[in-house]
């Protein structure tokens, strides 16, 4: 192993709980925003994030008190679910599943392919 490591923005998805959590150094690569964008494109199955404003009505906001000890920022949201289920079926009710993504810097967006998900079993 290299000493040095690629660092890759990184999602978790709970479908039972219908919550995506965010790792905080996902966040940290968007350049700490205060408010973000979940943008799912259902054509080519991805999903990203990017830095958003507080006037966008399409935006959460990040509060960084609700990071939690796990360091991730955690949106409950069955919409949303809705949505990412519809990209790619595979998503199982009773699972949760991890996805690398990567960072599109010039633009600040973190993208990730929902049909490259990592199952980390059966969600708590």
């Amino acid at each position: 192993m290299s000493q040095e490591q690629i660092v890759q923005p990184v999602i978790c998805i709970d479908r039972k709980k219908n919550r995506i959590r965010i790792h905080k150094q996902t966040l940290h690569m968007l350049g700490d925003p205060e408010y973000i964008q979940l943008l799912v494109n259902p054509n080519s199955g991805m999903f990203a994030l990017r830095g958003s404003f507080k006037g966008d009505h399409l935006a959460h906001r990040v509060k960084k008190y609700q990071i939690s000890p796990d360091n991730c920022y955690e949106i409950y949201s069955k919409n949303l679910m809705i949505a990412l289920v519809k990209v790619n079926s595979d998503l199982r009710e009773d699972q949760s599943y991890r996805i690398y993504g990567e960072m599109i810097s010039n633009v600040g967006v973190a993208r990730f392919d929902l049909h490259k998900l990592n199952n980390i079993g059966e969600s708590e």
